[in-house]
């Protein structure tokens, strides 16, 4: 994979079924050259009823030298991509879980020079099956799901502050602005056994997915996310927002903001409440806490 001067650029796509809509949006940010995000996603084409594996959705946020992010960043989405569109069916989560290992040993096997030694990403996925969502999650790349009026994050963020969080040394609120909450503690590329996290949670009809870098999340707050989610702030002004414009407003929210990083938004939206097929096989997972 060659690596290109402008970085990942900017990202935009979108597209409808009758189960759900989605929309990407990434930009590099009003004070960054170079994009180091990149997001992907996987739809089938075929009517709902001949779907054979349910959507997948990811989001990556690079690091590393000279251009390594970038790369690091877009050989994880599309290698995550590129087995989950060609593997078991009915995978479920050990199958989401498989794709994460599977794009972390990609990234490791590309640092094949100077310029990429040591390079990694976060890498964040979501997939759709019956009536769930389920999560595989690597970094500080987060899942918020805006449900009604509240905004919940899904993930945990796999930094020192994180850590910190969870340890209870440290509140929420003071989580939210320490100066650790950006120094990752788990990521790809590093350790071919890298930990992925995977969660499951329940679909209804309505629920609007947000999966994001920290470029977004560390300026944009969960209210911002339901009041954009609504309508009522940055979008067309429809009672009910496509998700493009949903990311398109989050991610201009973070640029006005003066986002020290680049921004990435994927936004995918519960248009109906038949099931989104198909059907996952039962298997282990750990419950998110």
């Amino acid at each position: 994979m060659d690596d290109r001067s402008d970085g990942n650029g900017s990202l935009a796509a979108h597209a409808a079924s009758a189960v759900l809509a989605w929309a990407l949006c990434s930009e590099p940010g009003p004070v960054r050259q170079n994009n180091e995000d990149f997001a992907g996603a996987y739809v089938s084409s075929a009517p709902e009823e001949a779907w054979e594996r349910p959507p997948l959705f990811a989001v990556a946020d690079g690091m590393g030298g000279h251009a390594a992010g970038e790369v690091a960043s877009r050989i994880a989405v599309e290698r995550a991509l590129e087995l989950w569109s060609g593997g078991d069916p009915s995978s479920g989560a050990a199958g989401l879980r498989t794709a994460a290992r599977a794009a972390n040993l990609a990234v490791i096997d590309a640092a094949d020079s100077p310029e990429r030694r040591g390079m990694g990403t976060t890498l964040t996925l979501l997939t759709m099956s019956g009536r769930e969502a389920t999560i595989a999650h690597v970094g500080d790349s987060r899942v918020y799901r805006i449900r009604d009026d509240s905004c919940t994050q899904l993930t945990s963020d796999h930094s020192r502050a994180g850590d910190m969080l969870r340890m209870k040394l440290i509140t929420a609120e003071q989580a939210a602005v320490h100066p650790a909450r950006s120094q990752l503690t788990r990521s790809l590329g590093h350790d071919p056994l890298v930990q992925v996290d995977v969660y499951r949670e329940r679909v209804v009809f309505g629920d609007v997915f947000v999966l994001c870098s920290d470029g977004l999340w560390d300026v944009v707050g969960r209210d911002d996310f339901v009041l954009v989610a609504q309508g009522r702030i940055s979008s067309a002004g429809s009672d009910r927002p496509t998700p493009a414009e949903v990311a398109g407003g989050l991610v201009g929210i973070a640029i006005e903001r003066g986002a020290a990083d680049n921004v990435t938004a994927v936004v995918v939206q519960v248009t109906s409440d038949r099931p989104v097929p198909p059907e996952p096989r039962r298997g282990l997972f750990r419950r998110r806490s």
